[in-house]
């Protein structure tokens, strides 16, 4: 007597009905802690974007108080120290204070402006310091913790950006943010000369120190917590209100036919594949194209990504229809649009029909090199599948022309910028004998033979 058993389609039924009932039994309870989920959402993205506005509002802050240091420095170095030094009897000098004549040098005078405008217990503090403090200063002079020593390090590799940090100190959040202070012409004779003078080898533009803005958040954190009240409010109210519609169209869903559920559905899934599928080579339309394009240029953007896009078009294709016929076309454009689906594995990336003969990759996060590799296993696929074509000037079987574009989007470029600079590459490898690669990143080109 033979056992049956049940087959992994049946099995995969049982539990599609299960699940289909489990649903409808608990869809209320399901949508309602779906609406608490997005609530807790909101209250953390709330939270998240008031403590990027404190950050940001504090950093504004910080910038216009080293700009302050610094103008205070330049004025007082410029109109100040370097007319005094032509004055006989005056000494422009560290360690003035017990120098008759003697006045600080521009350094020196930033440093005790800094202290002055500087309050300990209120926690704002304003320091200048470098690893090579003279000795007058070697206690104080040099960075003082962890902070420090990595705004020195980061500075000296990138001059010409900011550095900062929002940390607990003495048990208050606070803001610390450190600008490099780089070494001027009318400074560097007289660092290189003084004899207690530390360092004798500065060269215009080198990081002599770090000027650093110290500020807590409890002020700047009152008023957001204030603003977060009245957000959290609102998203109560939103949160009721949408229960009880919630409530309402789950009452009216329930009156649903369920076989007209699932036709709709059917019917929905088909429509929308129709909409953004190619009928002859089941790749994305143009639509799809543009519609995935944006939205990869976006994301990209936000979190400065490079993008690399491939445009592809077959060599002397309308030969190829005159010789063989459309039909035989038809197959052609179908067996790249296989090749193409392969070459495109990753999260993001997406093959589509561009127009007629051509056809487009999207790459997301692809350097120059990568993106290469991906053309190289396109032409190399192309090339096996050895589809005869008598009448090319480029080789005796089917190739691809490619035009490639990298670039980092941001608000000096636009998509079109993209599409432009790829159609250009394109163009080139025509020109330059079809059955190629050419590479556009930025202003630089270069040519992948092969």
């Amino acid at each position: 007597m033979r056992q049956s058993r049940s087959s992994p389609w049946s099995s995969l039924t049982k539990l599609r009905r299960g699940l289909h009932k489990f649903f409808q039994q608990y869809i209320v309870a399901i949508l309602l802690g779906l609406l608490v989920v997005a609530f807790g959402v909101g209250l953390l993205g709330s939270y998240n974007l008031s403590m990027r506005l404190v950050e940001s509002q504090a950093e504004q802050s910080a910038k216009v108080a080293v700009q302050t240091l610094n103008t205070a420095r330049r004025v007082y170095s410029d109109r100040v120290a370097k007319r005094a030094k032509q004055i006989e009897g005056i000494s422009v000098v560290a360690e003035y204070h017990d120098l008759t004549g003697g006045i600080p040098n521009p350094a020196t005078y930033t440093i005790e402006v800094g202290e002055m405008l500087s309050d300990p217990l209120q926690g704002m503090l304003f320091r200048l310091y470098s690893d090579y403090p003279f000795p007058n200063r070697q206690e104080t002079g040099g960075p003082q913790d962890g902070f420090e020593w990595d705004a020195l390090e980061y500075l000296r590799q990138n001059p010409d950006q900011s550095f900062a940090r929002t940390e607990f100190l003495d048990k208050r959040l606070t803001f610390r943010y450190a600008e490099a202070v780089r070494m001027e012409a009318s400074c560097v004779d007289c660092h290189n000369t003084l004899p207690n003078s530390p360092r004798k080898n500065w060269e215009v533009g080198d990081v002599r120190g770090v000027v650093q803005v110290t500020q807590p958040l409890d002020s700047i954190l009152l008023i957001a917590a204030d603003g977060l009240k009245h957000i959290y409010t609102t998203l109560a109210i939103i949160m009721t209100l949408a229960s009880v519609g919630l409530w309402l169209v789950i009452l009216k869903i329930r009156t649903v036919n369920q076989t007209l559920e699932i036709q709709v559905r059917e019917r929905t899934a088909e429509l929308q594949k129709l909409a953004t599928s190619d009928g002859l080579t089941q790749l994305a339309n143009r639509r799809q194209f543009d519609s995935h394009l944006q939205k990869e240029w976006q994301q990209a953007q936000q979190y400065q990504l490079s993008l690399s896009l491939i445009l592809c078009d077959v060599d002397y294709f309308k030969r190829y229809n005159d010789t063989y016929g459309h039909q035989a076309g038809d197959r052609c454009l179908q067996a790249i649009a296989q090749t193409l689906q392969r070459a495109t594995k990753r999260t993001g990336e997406l093959a589509a029909r561009y127009g007629g003969e051509e056809f487009a990759i999207i790459l997301p996060n692809t350097d120059v090199i990568t993106v290469s590799r991906v053309a190289d296993f396109v032409r190399e696929e192309i090339h096996h599948l050895n589809i005869p074509h008598a009448t090319s000037s480029a080789s005796s079987h089917v190739t691809l022309s490619m035009g490639i574009a990298t670039v980092i989007p941001s608000d000096r470029y636009s998509i079109d910028d993209l599409l432009r600079t790829a159609d250009q590459a394109l163009y080139c490898a025509k020109e330059q004998g079809r059955d190629r690669c050419k590479t556009i990143v930025g202003l630089a080109s270069f040519e992948l033979q092969g």
